[in-house]
């Protein structure tokens, strides 16, 4: 083994190792802290609560009570009949009517409570009655006793109040929303939409045959990476031409606490605490660019058309993501005009995008910056900056666009390590090794970083001495914004379970971490936060269908990440990949992460992650390239990519 490869197996071994102290720091975390709301069986017993419909609106703070019933037989003389309970979060236990223990610390939830039952037993029929108390979610009991074949789950009961009691329910038996089942189930919305697909697809496909001759000369059937570029550059302006009067003036995700945070700006002048409002917490740029548009136009039109052209703002930088991918996809696939093109539909025409930048809300921008700061990192790899200087010259204008990201909002903080890394590798291998490598290297990473700390640190610094934290997020405590939303929990089944997203979509987030990623990156899964469907402006049919055809990009993604990984070519692409993969894991993490610390519905997002949109589109034009290798596979592939084209951007092209 050469001393390069033996490098490159140290530096993959220790990653590994970081990586695997920081999942036993996450299990260790999972486990033992009370703020983890993590229901998990134990001892053949599972989680119950009552059995009450869930709902979509957000419960404030309260003393809620549920009794739990179990009815079981003792033999005579039964010794070691030690009960274990765990409660969410308090309560107390009666056996025969006689009191028996319980737990009065919330704080200490997550510790068992073990208490011997053989004195209150008597033979023949008992009933043992717990009652459990929680303020800030659903009351939940775990408890079991070999002994006495106890274990909470089929045969319990439980009431709230004065409600007859009614078996107990399994938290991981979680009901639909019935908002949920109003929309056509996702296969029947594909066949309602035959008459567009099936055509369409008979066109792509031949059309992409008679493109895919073996003269190697240009075809007219094929489109250049450019003009699919420009085509979708237009499809944008004519959507927002289109739907500029037509979407709801109060829609969009939070659009209470952006509007609040504007006005607050607009009057003002000033940056708000982050306890200040439900969205104070973020940073000030784009309320500031907001609050300026705002005052230019207040005098000239009516507060609706007003509010109407402040959504213009986010609707351009989702617009950008097209230019942005469109470059990023040159850069690592130079000379390839396939993926390119495939990547470049794929970036211009992400749900995601389409759907959040109708409305007002940072998270088109810091998706628009973060993506340029990635978009810079994939210049550098490439070497089209050029001399060092040259590339001296993009890190600077990188760290400056990466702290416009961080003024916008927090969350591209996450791609500091994979860009410290990997340009970190990529500076050291083209400056040959040595010291002189490192020196120049260090200096280019230096100008990036500290061009961001430039740019955005005296927001955080600020902070800082405000509050005594660089950041508060939306949930902490200190905020003293207190709710909390249905399932309120996290079980292992919501961490693995996945499907319901492929069949009913909206809401479905409620069922698990990925059925909320999935049914919010292929779509508006959460109705940008409607709780009807009244006033909704999507057109449901093809924004459903999108469900299913979305297999396909979302099989792309990961096939593309595995050949990141197995690629054994040296050029940029293999870096870019490797890059576009370490931000998305880190996302996915972070994301996963929120899904547990806030066991609400809302708190999976796929949105969270627009800022990589350059690095999904990266990884799935390198799947296509994998799934389409025959050429009847790709002319397939491509007609069944065009319908998911095309049901994407009908989806949100208000009728």
């Amino acid at each position: 083994m050469d001393r390069t490869r033996a490098k490159r197996w140290a530096w993959a071994g220790l990653i590994l190792a970081l990586g695997l102290v920081a999942a036993a720091v996450g299990v260790r975390q999972l486990w033992n802290d009370p703020k983890v709301i993590f229901l998990a069986p134990e001892g053949g017993a599972k989680w119950v609560r009552y059995p009450e419909p869930f709902k979509l609106n957000a419960w404030l703070p309260a003393v809620r009570t549920t009794h739990f019933r179990h009815r079981f037989q003792a033999g005579p003389r039964t010794t070691g009949a030690v009960l274990t309970v765990r409660m969410l979060s308090r309560g107390k236990l009666w056996l025969n009517g006689r009191p028996v223990g319980g737990a009065d610390d919330p704080s200490k939830w997550k510790e068992p409570v073990r208490l011997d039952l053989s004195a209150a037993l008597a033979e023949g029929a008992n009933e043992l009655l717990v009652e459990v108390v929680n303020e800030n979610g659903p009351p939940a009991l775990l408890a079991h006793c070999d002994a006495l074949g106890i274990r909470s789950g089929p045969g319990w009961e439980a009431r709230e109040g004065a409600a007859p009691w009614a078996a107990a329910l399994d938290v991981d038996r979680i009901r639909p929303y019935p908002l949920s089942r109003t929309f056509p189930r996702a296969d029947r919305a594909l066949l309602a939409l035959w008459p567009v697909f099936v055509p369409l697809f008979v066109l792509v496909f031949f059309w992409s045959l008679k493109g895919d001759g073996r003269s190697g000369r240009p075809s007219w059937a094929r489109l250049s990476p450019g003009a699919v570029r420009w085509l979708l550059m237009g499809g944008w302006l004519v959507m927002g031409i289109n739907n500029f009067g037509k979407i709801p003036v109060p829609f969009g995700m939070d659009f209470p606490g952006h509007a609040q945070y504007l006005a607050y700006v607009a009057l003002s002048w000033r940056i708000p605490l982050a306890t200040e409002g439900w969205q104070m917490f973020q940073p000030p740029l784009f309320y500031f660019l907001e609050a300026i548009l705002f005052r230019l136009c207040l005098p000239l039109f009516d507060p609706d058309t007003v509010v109407r052209i402040l959504k213009l703002l986010p609707l351009a930088c989702g617009a950008l993501q097209v230019e942005v991918c469109y470059r990023a996809l040159r850069y690592a696939f130079p000379g390839r005009d396939r993926p390119q093109v495939i990547g470049t539909l794929l970036g211009g025409l992400l749900p995601m995008n389409l759907y959040m930048s109708q409305s007002i809300g940072n998270e088109p921008m810091v998706g628009l910056f973060t993506a340029l700061a990635i978009l810079g990192v994939c210049r550098i790899f490439s070497g089209a900056a050029g001399t060092d200087a040259r590339c001296r010259e993009t890190a600077l204008v990188t760290g400056f666009v990466l702290g416009l990201a961080l003024l916008t909002k927090p969350t591209p903080v996450l791609v500091v390590p994979p860009m410290v890394l990997f340009l970190a590798a990529a500076l050291y291998e083209r400056g040959g090794g040595g010291r002189r490598a490192v020196l120049s290297a260090g200096r280019t990473i230096l100008i990036l970083f500290g061009a961001a700390f430039l740019t955005a640190g005296w927001y955080y610094l600020r902070n800082y001495m405000e509050i005594g934290r660089f950041f508060i997020g939306g949930w902490d405590a200190s905020r003293k914004i207190v709710w909390w939303m249905d399932p309120g929990y996290r079980t292992p089944q919501q961490c693995i379970a996945f499907g319901e997203a492929l069949l009913y979509p909206v809401y479905s987030a409620i069922f698990g971490f990925w059925d909320g990623l999935y049914s919010t990156l292929w779509l508006d899964g959460y109705l940008s936060s409607l709780v009807s469907g009244e006033h909704l402006p999507w057109n449901r049919t093809p924004m459903i269908a999108s469900a299913l055809l979305s297999l396909l990009p979302t099989a792309a993604i990961a096939l593309g990440a595995a050949a990141a990984l197995l690629t054994r070519s040296q050029g940029p692409e293999r870096r870019i990949l490797r890059f576009s993969l370490a931000c998305a894991i880190l996302y996915l993490g972070a994301i996963f992460a929120v899904f547990l610390l806030a066991p609400i519905l809302s708190s999976v997002k796929a949105s969270y992650a627009l800022g990589i949109t350059p690095c999904l589109v990266l990884l799935a034009a390198r799947g296509f390239e994998v799934l389409s290798s025959r050429r009847i596979a790709r002319a397939a592939l491509q007609g069944l990519f065009a319908c998911w084209a095309v049901a994407a951007y009908g989806a949100y092209f208000v009728r």
